[in-house]
């Protein structure tokens, strides 16, 4: 019997049937750990013939289980870390300290504790590993390894009988994904799995992502095209079959926490990825961040996004408790790449494209997805950065100002939008208004509206008139993203259906310019002035405004507009009648009242 033979056998002999059953496998023809002159791979001995003998010895082995003939590496490890991860991980424990003396690129393959240093071919001058297989000795941008997992609802235990195995102290192994000895049990890949992850089926025996199969996310079920020209790493070529590695690569990550393929942005849409790029794979979201105004996701670079997140967190509270934090709206902040689906939804509740993001309720409390889709109200997502946000934009700062200078100032929006205060649009709630006659179908005083029904792409479904871009408030090419135009900076704007064509997609502008709704807006004709110069779009909160005041949305832009005998305000007289205090375009209405049908 020949050396190569008889560790077969001891080995048989030493390990349960299930297991020695597969260690021929290592002689197939098309298995890379068949390191003798036979091996198919680029790495292999340039006159050894026999198989075993890199890993396993007779005699003599260090350790004496798995009877190891490789020399370990004596490198120090640094682990993989997460803000996310409850388990604690440590150094490479047990087998995976075996798997490491070869693959941590420190140790000569070949390099045997009782068979001297056998000459290897597709190595460096040193006789290491190079390049992928490679892992170094920093495995934070690699799964974790040597750790007992902590279970609870999206880290579950391999059922019995499993071909994903912890070892005998409880830990997760380099050996409880793959198995060395097989390298084509998924044979697309071929990297040695356990299982077959077409469709992420090893990586979902312990991870049981919230909503991702029961959505199901459309991450997990899209038959689109996602082969290695688009940034596929696995061999599978559609998004569904790719699964969790689309996304996510368990080893040599471009971004350590959480295993990410890139950046969060760069993972979405850019870079080497393109799945909502240009390559139409999905939507084309990226090139909406280029438009002139947009949210700051690739103009924030390097990310300032974290997982981990929550009112709650002391190292990443949101909302952020710091005016000199960068703004930022990151991918993530917005969608739950394990929830996100093609689901529609009834203001003010969240479509499916936002399912499973958290936000921060009109109380300023954290709000957790609930209902189908489990999403919470569009606006509370909102709310995360555009409400309590000491970094929120001010009435002289950025990001695209100059902003109104109001007389009651204010750019907390969850407080302009509350349904207690004197008036507001209809956000969270009925608007208080019950008499609109200006209104569009199928807009009424009942009606509910998202904030994305005016902030979003300027070319998408929302626009005036509708685009064919993707939905979103991702870029619009029109001031504070907003889908129509709102001519508001301007002393002196000439009104027409396209100026002011925002507000006309909900507000008939025949009514709105006749004695039917109000007289006082034929100033827009005739002396030119905007919307914006009398009314706040969002709302006026209960602490600075009151109903006599700020009724109709009235709350005044002192750019514009400036005091009459030290007063500047507008005073409501029931029956569609006010009376203004203000110098308007150098006229003083000192007192001047205006009718439904006439102004004096």
């Amino acid at each position: 019997m020949n050396r190569t033979a008889l560790v077969i056998v001891l080995i048989g002999w030493l390990l349960p049937a299930a297991v020695a059953s597969s260690q021929v496998r290592v002689n197939s023809p098309a298995n890379k750990h068949n390191l003798s002159t036979s091996g198919p791979g680029p790495v292999k001995a340039t006159t050894v013939t026999e198989i075993c003998v890199f890993c396993h010895t007779p005699h003599n082995a260090s350790p004496a289980v798995p009877l190891w003939n490789q020399t370990a590496s004596g490198v120090t490890y640094q682990p993989y870390r997460s803000t996310t991860m409850v388990a604690s991980v440590g150094v490479p424990t047990g087998s995976s300290k075996l798997c490491l003396s070869c693959h941590d690129g420190t140790v000569a393959i070949g390099n045997t504790v009782n068979n001297g240093r056998i000459t290897m071919q597709g190595v460096n001058a040193q006789g290491q590993l190079t390049g992928a297989s490679a892992l170094g000795s920093d495995l934070g941008n690699d799964h974790p390894i040597s750790f007992v997992p902590v279970t609870g609802a999206e880290i579950i235990a391999p059922s019995p009988g499993s071909p994903v195995k912890v070892d005998t102290s409880g830990q997760v192994q380099c050996r409880t994904c793959h198995d060395p000895h097989r390298m084509d049990i998924d044979s697309t890949t071929l990297k040695f799995l356990v299982v077959s992850n077409s469709s992420s089926g090893l990586c979902v025996i312990c991870h049981n992502k919230q909503y991702w199969s029961t959505n199901p996310s459309t991450h997990k079920t899209s038959t689109k095209s996602y082969a290695a020209a688009q940034g596929a790493h696995t061999g599978y070529t559609t998004v569904a079959t790719n699964g969790c590695e689309s996304c996510h690569k368990p080893h040599t990550a471009t971004v350590a926490q959480r295993g990410l393929k890139a950046q969060e942005e760069a993972t979405c849409g850019s870079g080497a990825l393109q799945c909502h790029g240009s390559s139409a794979i999905g939507r084309n979201i990226q090139a909406e961040f280029a438009k002139a105004y947009s949210h700051p996701t690739y103009a924030v670079t390097p990310s300032v996004h974290d997982a981990s997140e929550s009112p709650s967190s002391v190292a990443y509270p949101i909302p952020e408790t710091s005016a000199a934090a960068s703004r930022h709206a990151e991918c993530p902040d917005c969608h739950n790449s394990h929830a996100s689906y093609a689901a529609t939804a009834t203001a003010p509740k969240g479509s499916g494209k936002i399912a499973g993001v958290w936000g921060i309720s009109s109380t300023s409390t954290l709000t957790q997805p609930s209902g189908t889709p489990p999403s919470v109200n569009e606006y509370e997502i909102c709310y995360r950065c555009h409400g309590d946000s000491a970094n929120k934009p001010q009435a002289g700062g950025g990001p695209a100002g100059p902003y109104p200078n109001r007389v009651a100032v204010q750019f907390n929006m969850r407080l302009m939008f509350d349904p207690a205060n004197p008036s507001y649009h209809p956000i969270e709630a009925p608007g208080r208004n019950l008499s609109v006659p200006s209104l569009i179908a199928p807009w009424t005083t009942s009606s509910v509206m998202y904030c994305t029904d005016c902030h979003d792409n300027d070319t998408g479904p929302k626009a005036s008139p509708p685009g064919t871009g993707p939905a979103g408030p991702h870029g619009s090419s029109i001031k504070h993203l907003l889908v129509a135009r709102y001519d508001a900076d301007a002393s002196s704007t000439t009104e027409s259906a396209a100026t002011y064509a925002l507000c006309y997609k909900c507000h008939n502008r025949t009514i709105v310019l006749s004695s039917t709704s109000f007289s006082g807006h034929r100033h827009a004709l005739g002396e030119n002035a905007s919307c914006s110069f009398c009314h706040d779009p969002h709302g006026i909160n209960s602490t600075q405004g009151n109903v006599t005041n700020n009724k109709f949305l009235i709350n005044l832009d002192k750019r514009f507009l400036t005091p009459s005998s030290g007063i500047l305000r507008i005073d409501d007289l029931g029956g569609r009648s006010v009376r203004c205090y203000m110098v308007c375009h150098g006229e003083n209405h000192n007192g001047r009242t205006c009718s439904a049908s006439s102004c004096g």
